[in-house]
């Protein structure tokens, strides 16, 4: 297997925020590092990442746009969807519009751009022993985890 880079990178100068690479690599993958490495994503482009379970505890979204369109923007969808998908609730945020990238030759007119938020849920983090312990009394059964099988 190859490895595999991606690059996040800011929507107003094109510069990469974080770069991660790795064998079978995704886009969820690249935002994961980039939390655990307390990267700052402020005005990161994330469109379209896919980043359902990810645990984004600690990670600095302010100013990332979640969605560029030529057409109006069904904010509600949009940002429902998202917070879904990513475990925040996105507290604020705003439209910018005719938004011009620096890169490109192109333009949007709209992009829905977050201002502030928070972590939706908290995930339990559990010792192997609990979820031994869970796991058994949930289905009735006996969990042999790793040294114990």
């Amino acid at each position: 297997m190859s490895k595999v880079k991606f690059e996040i990178k800011s929507r107003w100068t094109g510069s990469i925020l974080f770069e991660y690479e790795k064998e079978n690599n995704t886009l969820k993958d690249t935002v994961v590092q980039a939390v655990k490495e307390e990267a700052n994503l402020e005005g990161a482009y994330l469109e379209g990442a896919y980043l359902e379970g990810a645990n984004l505890e600690g990670a600095y979204l302010e100013g990332a746009y979640i969605y560029i369109s030529d057409n109006e923007i069904d904010i509600t969808k949009i940002i429902k969807e998202f917070e879904e998908r990513n475990n925040v609730k996105i507290t604020e945020w705003y439209i910018n519009k005719n938004i011009i990238p620096t890169r490109w030759s192109c333009f949007w007119n709209y992009g829905l751009i977050i201002c502030n938020y928070e972590i939706a849920r908290q995930i339990k983090k559990l010792t192997i022993a609990e979820v031994e312990k869970e796991l058994s009394e949930k289905y009735n059964c006996e969990v042999k985890i790793g040294e114990n099988l």
